[in-house]
This record gives structure tokens, sequence and C-alpha cells, in this order.
């Protein structure tokens, strides 16, 4: 089952969620293989269940010998995540100005640019009139959808499936990338097409709070700090199990949008409009953030609670004070790349 709830700010309905699975089955996706007659299988597949601590450490062949001293480079590798999207993001930003200076002064200008991308005729033609319809970072969130699309494909083939599980799901001991891998990873397609719907409804609300460029290196780093809190939790639980998914990341896109429109209405998708209701931003951030503090301290198995804690928190932090310290000080680090980029 997937919780989706809508929030309507200006005419605009944009879908939040809290993604979980199915009734009675774990988020978290256990390597194991299945035997036939005493034997086992010579595919090894995902499966999602309750399993005990025995049989999970068994499965999925991760050391449970982790310790805190072990998340030292965890939170290396996050710090380093957050710092190097930033930056690339405030790179990015330079060059996308540079871009458009050089547009502007060419000879011909829009004209001639648009006369070079229009299509005669066909198909060719209906696509490139979409792909041009779509704002600079409508395309990028379509890339990220595409890319998680892309890596959910990938689970499909028996063979990669060792190295998607050891790249594409987070757990302690799993090498570092996979705390970012695993924001684009998806195995049930029920998840997937949540967190997708999701990322896609926020972006033009996300897109106005941030900008492409920003929003881009927000997602980045929340998929390394929710990664890294997940981690923490599982490394001081000794529960090593992996996890996947792009929720953590979602989190902190939700937590930054409902704090900065805290009286904007939200409602349960697809309820709304068969048992009018609704409640403000401001309710259900604090709603979400309860339920998950909840879980964190009983144990629930349904979430992985630390994860959507972890990408919660940064985003509110970052549109409380990140922004300030980080973003709005950028000129800096663009004037540096402009002096060894030189004059267009």
């Amino acid at each position: 089952m997937t919780l989706v709830k809508t929030l309507s700010l200006s005419g605009r309905v944009v879908s939040t969620l809290q993604s979980c699975s199915q009734p009675h089955v774990r988020l978290h996706h256990f390597l194991c293989v299945q035997t036939r007659r005493g034997r086992p299988h010579q595919l090894p597949w995902l499966h999602r269940s309750f399993r005990t601590r025995r049989k999970i450490e068994k499965e999925t062949g991760v050391a449970t010998t982790s310790t805190p001293g072990s998340l030292l480079k965890p939170l290396c590798f996050s710090v380093g995540v957050c710092g190097a999207s930033f930056t690339g993001a405030m790179v990015w930003q330079y060059e996308t100005l540079r871009y458009y200076a050089r547009r502007l002064h060419s000879d011909g200008g829009q004209k001639n640019l648009d006369a070079a991308l229009a299509k005669s005729f066909g198909f060719r033609a209906h696509l490139n009139s979409i792909w041009n319809n779509l704002s600079p970072g409508q395309k990028v969130v379509l890339g990220v959808v595409a890319s998680n699309i892309g890596v959910f494909l990938l689970w499909r083939i028996p063979s990669l499936t060792p190295v998607l599980m050891k790249y594409f799901s987070s757990a302690p001991g799993r090498p570092l990338p996979s705390m970012v891998l695993s924001a684009f990873s998806h195995f049930s397609f029920l998840h997937l097409a949540a967190n997708m719907y999701v990322l896609w409804s926020f972006s033009s609300i996300s897109l106005d709070l941030f900008g492409k460029e920003q929003l881009s290196a927000v997602y980045l780093s929340a998929a390394a700090v929710s990664s890294f809190a997940s981690t923490v939790h599982k490394v001081l639980r000794g529960r090593p199990v992996p996890s996947l998914g792009a929720s953590g990341a979602l989190m902190a896109i939700l937590g930054a949008v409902c704090i900065s429109y805290p009286d904007a209405r939200l409602s349960i998708a697809f309820l709304g409009e068969i048992v009018p209701h609704s409640f403000s931003a401001s309710n259900a951030l604090t709603g979400i953030i309860v339920l998950d503090v909840v879980g964190l301290l009983l144990g629930w198995r349904m979430f992985d609670h630390a994860a959507h804690l972890g990408g919660m928190m940064f985003g509110l932090w970052y549109t409380n004070y990140g922004r300030e310290v980080v973003w709005r000080r950028r000129q800096a680090v663009m004037k540096f790349w402009h002096d060894i980029r030189g004059k267009p």
C-alpha cells in the first residue's frame, strides 16, 4: 500500500507520500537463494518479507561486526557528497548563465536557434515538440525519472542482481557510492511508480523554490544524508539490512515545500474527491515526523524511518539555514570558475 498526499497551492496540485510496501511486507529487499529439492537454485532473487536476524545475516552476507567507529567513512562521504553537489550546482548555474549570454549575443539570436531545433515532420517532430515545451528544470527531473526507470529495468536481469545489490542498495559495509545510488534504485514497480509520481508532481513547485541546479544538489545531498542516517540506525540496532528507494530524498523536498508554505492545504490523493477533507502543510509535516519518530523508537519495520527522518531533517535545515550558509554565498565559487574559464 502506498500512502499519497496532495498539496493544493495556487491552483496547483502537488502530491506527497510516505512510500511503503504492501501490507505485512518489508521495504527492505533481501538477496536470497531459492532452494529446490534441497539444492540451491542457480538464479538469486530478491525477496521481501519479515525475516529473523540470523536469516538476514546469512542471506545478505552483510557483516554484523559494524561498530560506531565504522561510521566515520560514511559520514565523510556524506559531507563530501553535499559539498561536491552544491559546488557542482554552482558551476552548473554559471555555465547556464554563460550559455544564455552567448546565445543572446550570437547572430540571429533566438530565431535561428529555434529554427535549428525545429523538425519538419513525423513522430520525431512530435517528440521534439513535447520535449521543447518542457522547462529546463522539468527536463532535469525527467532525467532523474528516466535514471530510476533504467535501474528498475536492470533489476529484471538476474545476472546483474549481485552487482545491483552491492552498489544500488544501502547497508553498512556496502561500497560508499551505494549511499547515493540507492536513491535511484527500486525493485518493486509499485515503489518506483509511487516515488516517481511524487517526484514529477513536485517538480514545478520545487523548481520554483530552488531552481534546477539547486534542486539537483538538494536531491543528491538528501540521498546521502538519509542513507547515512539509516546506516547509523542499522549499526546501533545491529540490523545491517539493505534498503533502497528515493523516499529519503523525497522527504527532503517534502519538508522544504511544507516549511516554505505552512498554510497550504493538503489532502490524501484520490480519497479527497470521495471524502472531502484537508489539513495544513504544517500539521502534515508534524504528523509525518511524529510517525517516523514513534516508528523508530518502537522498532517498526514497515518503513526505513531513520532514512525518512534524515531526509526530512536535511530538507528543513537547508530551507531554514542552508541556503543562507551555502547557496547565497555562491558568488565566490562562480567567480573562481569564471576566472578559470575566461571571458565568453
